[in-house]
């Protein structure tokens, strides 16, 4: 008797290591896309992230040395359980000088690390009103008052590393794009295309890291005139009287600066999987490997 049976579409009836039938395999390369594409996204996340946030470098005091290098004209009072310090003269007007206070800062932002309720509390003390934070892209910082106008050095390192950060965002913001047209439209050469990006990426975030890590090893003293405070002191009298007390400050780096080395690391690697991608698909295309 003739089979008129039909066989349905996905049914292999002569499939043994199939109990139901149904070919549920999945081709290998799949999971290499779905593994490129995971990465792909820790990476690009990892990395604005980085340079997105505003604790690359921090500024601290010491409070050892700071007493050590206090002399008989200047008087120290500690607030906020050490964590500020009020310096005014050593005489009956007691007037303030300076508030010695933490910071943190971004590749183009600088913040006073201290909440609205300690800075109001500050206020009552003499706390001169400063911008908890100021943005380097919005003008700039020189002039502000409460704030180090940048000397040479650190002027051209700090513009080099937000000219570096921007080209690094942009060319993550276009290799998302390209990414995304390749996969979608069986392009080779944009998924090709994609992983020279993120290397591209990857190089860019390298340079913002390394001008961050040496910017403040190649820099002059820093002194205070009339003009503005350096980083770490807040005067309302333009910072005039505390030179001698600057070599206490602690400048050391945060969080950030380790997330955009992990950032860098996963762009490298990232750049990789694109690339080998491109290989496989000019063998196995996307289409064959979801079929």
């Amino acid at each position: 008797m003739e089979n008129t049976e039909t066989e349905e579409p996905g049914w292999r009836p002569n499939n043994p290591d199939d109990e139901s039938g149904w070919n549920c395999s999945v081709h290998p390369s799949v999971f290499f896309l779905l593994g490129t594409l995971l990465l792909t996204t820790c990476a690009t996340g990892m990395l604005c992230a980085a340079i997105m946030t505003d604790h690359w470098e921090e500024v601290t005091w010491d409070r050892t040395a700071l007493e050590h290098l206090a002399n008989s004209s200047v008087r120290l009072r500690w607030l906020l359980d050490g964590v500020v310090a009020r310096v005014s003269t050593n005489d009956e007007r007691d007037k303030i000088v300076a508030f010695l206070v933490p910071m943190h800062g971004g590749i183009w932002t600088l913040c006073v690390s201290l909440t609205e309720e300690e800075i109001s509390l500050l206020g009552r003390v003499g706390f001169p009103s400063v911008q908890p934070c100021v943005n380097y892209l919005s003008g700039g910082i020189d002039g502000v008052k409460g704030y180090e106008p940048r000397g040479d050095w650190q002027h051209r390192m700090q513009n080099l590393s937000i000219s570096c950060a921007l080209v690094c965002l942009i060319v993550l913001g276009s290799a998302a794009l390209v990414g995304a047209f390749g996969v979608f439209q069986h392009q080779i050469s944009a998924v090709l295309v994609t992983g020279v990006m993120y290397l591209l990426a990857g190089s860019f975030a390298l340079f913002t890291l390394t001008i961050i890590h040496f910017k403040r090893l190649h820099g002059k003293p820093a002194s205070i005139d009339s003009d503005g405070t350096v980083d770490g002191v807040v005067s309302p009298l333009g910072g005039r009287g505390v030179n001698e007390l600057l070599p206490a400050r602690i400048f050391t780096t945060s969080w950030s600066l380790d997330l955009g080395w992990g950032g860098v690391m996963l762009c490298v690697m990232t750049s990789v999987l694109w690339i080998l991608l491109s290989k496989i698909m000019r063998f196995n295309p996307i289409s064959s490997m979801i079929n």
